[in-house]
């Protein structure tokens, strides 16, 4: 009897399917990409014009007239606005017949010294009288050079009824309009103007930044990217142009200019912009996705996929981000294969199924 129970034990045991074993998990696998990057660092800036001038007028009058439209490229001598020059016209004449007047006066000095040059010596006239006429022609002589700056005056007066742009550059909005009356530089300013192109990137730098800016920029001439904040996947190249002479005690930071070109003025003026400073390159960097590095409690890491497409932690090294890839210190080599993708779950030892490869460009790292 014993032995029949046994027997059904055993033979119930028998009849128990086994459990299927789970598939490999899917993962997307990458491959790191080896190329040369910039070494960079991010900065908080704004945008400058390269050149302001306020235009006011430099003799008072009505204005005539005016030559452009708000917000127009005006070049070098360009014509903008005309003052009513009649009275420095007239003022002009008058300076002109006051030398021609002082011309013939001293004419006649010099021509009455000559006369009483010989009576002088024979006492027929006094040598009172006779130092008095040689005073006149002196007196006439320097009153002509006084005439002659009035009238060189009068000129340049009459000039500044013209006012001319001082640069290529872009006009503002119009601050005063033809027909109002205008005072010689009072506080009638009648608009601004802007060179744009080129323009100027205005960054604060920490003080402790400073000594290796400098080091480098003495071995030649440090690149810029500036980044609009609304679009930083296009950057506008520069260089670093002046570093300020002292560091703002307040502030612990230094303040530094960038010039670019901006041949299509995208740039404007008062935009707050990351103004990416180049401080040096770094020759076959090994770089991969950065949402393929993990964070643990010892740092970063990242799985690897073995040649029998088991996986391995790896702890590594993460450097400096290039965009959506970072660059990798140490801890991986080329060729090697990256969990991409599918990372939750994995254990080290553990077998996968590569479900697809990802992408191996650089096309998020562009902004270097």
């Amino acid at each position: 009897m014993k032995k029949f129970i046994l027997s059904l034990f055993f033979l119930a045991g028998c009849s128990k399917t086994q459990q299927p074993a789970l598939p490999p998990p899917p993962v997307t696998m990458v491959r790191p990409v080896v190329c040369n990057v910039n070494l960079y660092t991010d900065y908080v800036g704004h945008m400058q014009a390269n050149v302001t001038v306020q235009v006011r007028a430099q003799v008072s009058g009505v204005i005539t007239a005016k030559y452009f439209e708000e917000g127009q490229d005006v070049k070098n001598g360009d014509l903008l606005f005309t003052i009513d020059d009649r009275p420095y016209v007239a003022a002009l004449a008058k300076a002109q017949a006051t030398l021609t007047q002082t011309i013939a006066r001293l004419h006649l000095a010099e021509e009455t010294v000559s006369r009483y040059t010989d009576l002088v010596k024979q006492n027929y006239i006094s040598q009172l009288n006779y130092d008095q006429y040689v005073t006149d022609v002196k007196v006439d002589d320097a009153t002509i050079q006084e005439n002659i700056a009035e009238i060189e005056t009068a000129k340049i007066n009459l000039s500044y009824c013209n006012i001319t742009a001082p640069m290529d550059c872009t006009t503002g909005v119009l601050q005063v309009y033809p027909g109002n009356y205008i005072n010689a530089g009072g506080e009638n300013q009648l608009i601004t103007l802007n060179q744009i192109s080129p323009i100027q990137a205005i960054f604060f730098v920490p003080e402790k930044d400073l000594q290796n800016i400098q080091f480098l920029q003495r071995k030649q001439s440090l690149k810029t990217i500036v980044y609009l904040y609304d679009n930083q996947e296009h950057g506008y190249e520069g260089e670093l142009a002046v570093i300020d002479n002292q560091v703002n005690a307040n502030t612990g930071s230094i303040q530094l200019k960038a010039l670019l070109p901006n041949k299509e003025k995208e740039l404007w003026p008062g935009q707050f912009v990351v103004v990416r400073l180049i401080l040096g390159s770094k020759k076959n960097a090994i770089l991969i996705p950065s949402r393929a590095i993990q964070i643990g409690q010892t740092g970063s890491y990242v799985f690897v996929i073995k040649p029998d497409d088991t996986v391995e932690i790896r702890k590594v090294l993460e450097g400096q981000r290039q965009g959506d890839y970072s660059i990798i210190e140490q801890g991986i080599d080329a060729g090697e294969r990256i969990v991409l993708d599918g990372q939750l779950n994995l254990m080290s030892g553990m077998k996968v199924a590569i479900k697809n490869t990802g992408t191996s460009t650089t096309s998020g790292s562009g902004k270097q």
